[in-house]
């Protein structure tokens, strides 16, 4: 769909507008039937009141419709996850070859991109756990009930790596197995050659492209599905939802300017002695274009010539390490799934006391999750809210969260889209200076 970004903000006005209306009609009845069996000063009201409030816009055919919607939208975003993953994983490490191929150069860009990408993570770790955004947040919205099981140890985490059953574990929706085993089938297809791996190379090839499509197609019904899902929200919450997105968005503003201007700069001045922002300047056409695009393959073509001309970086380094980047590198993207879900996780866990805050063992998943599946994340507008469904249903937290996230989704994916092309680019610059095929930015 041309101009996603236009129609998922109409979405997101529309759904605000028509759950306001639904809310504002029936709020007076909601508190009516609450209030006649529970005291409004009652912990429990809020609570009582926004699940009464969502039976009652449910009783409509309207509610009705937009519920439909909605879970309809939800199950399509899982729908794509697993195969996404699969073959965009299996792409990403067949691109890096085998035998010859993946030699010194592969080395390095892998080794770069596997350190930013886990920097950028722990930094989202640092300033969530600091800013908690989600704790202290007197909002209920209602939700699937599911039970409590996050993992309870690092030895969980370990075990449950490894799958008994790859078919059912990609049944029981468990990313963890299904990652694990694409990781180590993947790393065996590079030790396979002649027509076999060609044979391979081809379907893989043709099934990331096809699942690419299928995923650009879910996003492109996306406004009508994020339009019913936040009118659902907001018909049970009110308006006062927005308010609890504030610190939320900050945090990730604040995580993302750090790794930009603080991390990635360190450790480009670290391996090359040369100036880091002098380069961000020349490649300021690269970033301003992803930050308007929201797609860094989209922004591909941008990124290398900038990096040739502006840069200085030989198109022997751009031509292999950029490509690579805009399929496997993603600390924007990573950095993002990693605060939202535990913004999300504090949040839950204050108002459902039943959910215990995220422990160590359940943080370290999901950075290991926000590493491994930014690898996966396909480089088109929101494609990172698809791939949190993942993170989300490993420390099982429910989906009609996501609600609160597409409302500011499209200026924080704007901004990690920039944060993702800035590490491709200090990736191709920091190789190109071990290669010694780099020349003097020219700004």
């Amino acid at each position: 769909m041309k101009n996603l970004h236009i129609w998922v903000l109409a979405g997101i006005i529309a759904g605000v507008l028509l759950g306001a209306v639904l809310n504002n009609a029936y709020i007076d009845v909601a508190h009516s039937n609450v209030s006649a069996t529970i005291s409004p000063d009652s912990a429990e009201y809020p609570k009582a009141l926004a699940d009464n409030l969502k039976q009652t816009v449910e009783g409509t055919w309207l509610g009705a419709a937009l519920r439909g919607i909605s879970k309809i939208f939800l199950n399509m975003l899982k729908m794509v996850v697993i195969p996404l993953v699969f073959f965009s994983l299996l792409s990403g490490i067949l691109s890096l070859g085998g035998g010859e191929n993946l030699g010194r150069m592969g080395m390095k860009t892998g080794g770069w991109y596997l350190m930013t990408s886990l920097i950028s993570i722990v930094t989202g770790l640092v300033f969530v756990n600091l800013i908690a955004p989600g704790e202290g947040l007197n909002l209920a919205i209602p939700t699937e009930a599911r039970e409590a099981h996050p993992p309870k140890s690092f030895w969980d985490i370990l075990i449950n790596m490894v799958p008994s059953n790859v078919v059912g574990a990609a049944a029981k929706f468990d990313m963890f197995g299904v990652i694990f085993f694409t990781l180590a089938f993947g790393a065996a297809l590079t030790r396979v050659s002649g027509p076999a791996l060609d044979t391979m190379r081809g379907v893989i090839e043709a099934g990331s492209e096809a699942m690419m499509t299928l995923t650009e197609w879910v996003m492109a019904v996306s406004p009508v599905g994020i339009a019913a899902l936040i009118a659902s929200t907001v018909a049970s919450t009110g308006l006062e939802i927005f308010s609890a997105l504030i610190w939320f968005v900050l945090t990730v503003a604040v995580a993302l300017g750090f790794h930009v201007f603080i991390s990635m700069p360190t450790l480009v001045y670290t391996f090359t002695k040369r100036n880091p922002y002098q380069y961000m300047r020349a490649m300021m056409p690269a970033l301003l274009t992803g930050f308007s695009t929201a797609s860094s393959s989209g922004t591909l073509g941008v990124t290398m010539e900038t990096a040739e001309k502006r840069g200085g970086v030989s198109k022997r380094v751009t031509s292999f390490v950029l490509p690579l980047g805009a399929t496997v590198n993603m600390d924007g993207t990573a950095l993002f799934e990693c605060v939202t879900v535990l913004f999300i996780a504090q949040f839950h866990a204050a108002t459902h006391p039943e959910f215990a805050p995220l422990g160590l063992g359940a943080q370290l998943l999901v950075v290991f999750l926000a590493l491994a599946v930014s690898i996966g994340a396909a480089g088109i507008p929101h494609a990172g809210l698809v791939m949190m469904v993942i993170i989300l249903n490993a420390v099982n937290l429910p989906l009609e969260y996501t609600a609160l996230v597409w409302a500011v989704d499209r200026v924080l994916d704007m901004c990690r889209t920039a944060t993702n092309i800035w590490s491709d680019a200090c990736g191709a610059y920091v190789v190109a200076h071990s290669e010694n095929a780099l020349e003097e930015a020219r700004v």
